[in-house]
């Protein structure tokens, strides 16, 4: 984590984000990124989470998730191109220098996204491997016996990867079916001499390593996701960490990576799908190899906190070498997804209950939206914009949390496919960071009601202009209060801005709000430091205590 004050991640880029998108101003991604590097210093960002930067199956129009060669940051001409969909290695490396600038600028960490699950692409293989079947709903559900589609089976998948015109450059590593576990797709399956073609339905879990390899059986991995059984199984061609050859050569890239273009951490993908033992293995590899404190937080999609909590400690607590990591908080990403789509009918109580930001929050990335369930990404996933001021507000002014800004609710987004056009949140999102940085200091007083929720930052810290109060209303189109003490005696709080989506735009509504009759400018704390602050329906309402104002 950015040790800098009240840090804030930037996710920088979107699923949806195409290469001729008008906000990249016809650069790549990278280029963009490195163009980009002053505005995000200026307004407050301390780290950079960016995509994948390695080639993928898709070639040139792939976020980057289904890794084909890990060595190739977009260098060598591989799936029909050199660069990845984000641009070349160079320009990579040139957004990073930019955000790591120079001594007289302020350092800016770039995180990583590491997919450490699978590879994907390859070419057919030229060995059967035994496997049996297995159901995808129950992974310990397997195929045996003598019913149908049941018994030892031999297949051959697309589990060959020689990545010929990187010539061995980085890695002589030649992966073939003998370094995975499973697959989900055979292109010729053999069976008591029958060949049968692959029906879709299931996972084949591949049985042994060649002969004289320990361990001589292969299997499921332990310490992932409980669901359906066993959730090693994700996607593609499963990397098969029984194998000490798989789990160096992925160590040996992790350092590489992180080396060759200097990153400063790590999110780490899909983490519910790997050991937890291996996760905590790599991490202390990397780190020791680099001799750095790198930053890492883990995609553990969940909406219980038990098994974030569990997943934590036996990375941070268990084995030889305990690594540090934190998690996202998908927990309170559900919810605020929920909080969107419930409107007023939704308990505001229920976004300080449940969550790692609440239980755990030294360990939680809090974040309101990501690329995993943005609009388009599955049917009604997303959180609804007009609450996305109310969610951005909840992770970045209170006092837990590592809060993470998501690309188009920042710079926007246009219509791709099943995404809609979003609008930017440029301006309110600008505030927020500002007052982040200047107000959103010292200790917290949290209040909530059914639709109302409101904190005060009590300041008297160094940094800290003085004391700010929150409110945020879920109410439709009603200003309402909630009592809170400031610790300010017969002072008077100055309505700074109200946030809302007005339906294509969000607009900031500064100094003077008119629906707030008497206190449309100001609210005084009465002898004990209790004031009713406001908002209007479907808002945030920020207010400050006299005398001070944002720098």
């Amino acid at each position: 984590m950015s040790t800098n004050l009240n840090g804030v991640m930037f996710q920088f880029f979107h699923w949806f984000l195409k290469k001729d998108a008008q906000v990249l101003d016809g650069k790549t991604l990278w280029q963009f990124l490195k163009s980009e590097a002053n505005r995000l210093r200026n307004i407050g960002i301390d780290a950079v989470w960016i995509p994948p930067a390695y080639k993928a199956a898709s070639g040139g129009d792939s976020v980057g998730y289904d890794v084909h060669d890990h060595f190739d940051l977009g260098e060598f001409d591989q799936r029909s191109t050199t660069a990845t969909k984000h641009g070349t290695k160079g320009e990579l490396k040139d957004a990073i220098e930019a955000l790591h600038g120079d001594d007289s600028e302020k350092y800016i960490q770039v995180y990583g996204d590491i997919v450490l699950n699978h590879k994907s692409g390859g070419d057919k293989e030229d060995y059967f491997w035994q496997a049996i079947r297995v159901d995808k709903d129950n992974r310990n559900h397997e195929r045996w016996g003598d019913c149908f589609e049941c018994g030892l089976i031999e297949v051959k998948g697309y589990t060959k990867f020689t990545h010929e015109a990187r010539a061995g450059k980085y890695s002589s590593f030649k992966w073939n079916v003998r370094h995975f576990d499973s697959i989900d797709t055979a292109f010729e399956i053999r069976q008591n001499n029958n060949v049968f073609q692959d029906s879709g339905d299931y996972i084949y879990r591949l049985l042994y390593n060649e002969a004289g390899y320990q361990p001589p059986s292969k299997s499921f991995e332990s310490w992932v996701s409980l669901e359906k059984g066993n959730y090693d199984y994700l996607i593609d061609a499963d990397f098969d960490y029984g194998r000490h050859d798989v789990r160096e050569e992925m160590k040996y890239w992790g350092t590489w990576f992180t080396q060759e273009v200097e990153l400063d951490g790590f999110r780490l993908d899909a983490v519910k799908h790997i050991s937890a033992d291996y996760v905590r293995e790599w991490l202390g590899h990397v780190r020791a190899k680099t001799n750095r404190n790198l930053f890492a937080v883990g995609e553990y999609i969940s909406g219980g906190t038990q098994t974030l909590h569990d997943y934590i400690s036996r990375v941070t607590t268990q084995g030889a070498f305990p690594q540090d990591i934190s998690l996202l908080d998908f927990p309170l990403r559900f919810l605020f997804k929920n909080a969107s789509w419930q409107g007023e009918f939704f308990d505001l109580r229920t976004l300080n209950r449940n969550t790692l930001m609440v239980e755990q929050p030294a360990k939680a990335v809090t974040f309101v939206e990501n690329h995993d369930y943005e609009y388009g990404r599955e049917y009604d996933s997303h959180v609804r914009e007009w609450f996305k001021p109310l969610g951005y507000a909840f992770i970045l002014l209170r006092d837990k949390g590592y809060p993470c800004i998501f690309f188009p609710d920042y710079y926007g987004s246009e219509n791709n496919g099943n995404h809609r056009a979003q609008s930017k949140g440029q301006e309110y999102l600008d505030l927020l960071l500002k007052l982040r940085k200047q107000f959103a200091l010292g200790a917290e007083r949290y209040y909530d009601e059914q639709n109302v929720a409101g904190w005060v930052r009590m300041g008297g810290v160094p940094h800290a202009r003085g004391a700010m109060a929150v409110v945020i209303n879920n109410s439709y189109r009603q200003v309402k209060g909630i009592r809170m003490n400031t610790g300010r005696f017969n002072k008077r709080f100055y309505h700074l801005a109200t946030i809302k989506f007005t339906g294509d735009k969000f607009l900031v509504v500064k100094n003077r709000y008119n629906l707030y009759g008497d206190k449309a400018e100001g609210l005084w704390t009465d002898s004990n430091g209790w004031a009713d602050f406001v908002a209007d329906g479907g808002t945030v309402a920020i207010w400050l205590e006299d005398g001070v104002g944002l720098r």
